[in-house]
């Protein structure tokens, strides 16, 4: 018998991803695990196009069938998934990336073979490590995705009694 697929649910720490991204324009999530925060923006309906990110091939199988199962979301709605690491994507990005549930060694792995290759074209980055925060930080304030993003919040959230941060950056 087939897994039954239900929706799932948005913590209010998703929800702030989704609060956060820039409407009009694609939401790309980065290290999408599941791809809760991507279904949230989905169904959000304010976004140009979703773009599901993620290595693992089964969970994005899993992920294509919850979409295009689901009841509550339109599976001919603009959604793309890219089974590839962050770093090795080998596109533009524009609009609003969000790279999070990951380290911050992960991240910027994944911000500097965007940049270097040229296709970090994001209009803003939606940053939330789990750890290495303390060398995410100097990472953005020295390196030379500085001259382009300027950080412009900082959002502390609470989730499972532990503070986990949203950094907020703009393109300049």
């Amino acid at each position: 018998m087939p897994t039954k697929l239900t929706s799932p649910k948005v913590s209010n720490r998703m929800k702030q991803f989704v609060d956060n991204a820039l409407p009009a324009l694609p939401f790309w999530d980065v290290c999408c695990d599941h791809g809760y925060i991507g279904i949230a923006a989905l169904k959000s309906l304010k976004f140009e196009e979703v773009h599901f990110v993620d290595q693992v091939p089964h969970i994005m199988e899993r992920l294509d069938k919850l979409i295009h199962q689901s009841p509550h979301l339109n599976p001919a709605y603009n959604f793309f998934l890219h089974i590839s690491s962050g770093e090795n994507l080998d596109m533009d990005i524009y609009g609003t990336i969000l790279i999070a549930g990951v380290g911050g060694t992960t991240i910027i792995k994944i911000l500097d073979s965007l940049f270097e290759r040229q296709y970090l074209k994001a209009n803003r980055l939606l940053l939330s490590p789990h750890l290495d925060e303390h060398i995410l930080i100097p990472y953005l304030e020295s390196n030379p995705i500085s001259k382009l993003y300027t950080l412009t919040e900082k959002i502390l959230m609470s989730e499972r009694r532990r503070i986990r941060p949203l950094y907020i950056y703009d393109k300049i």
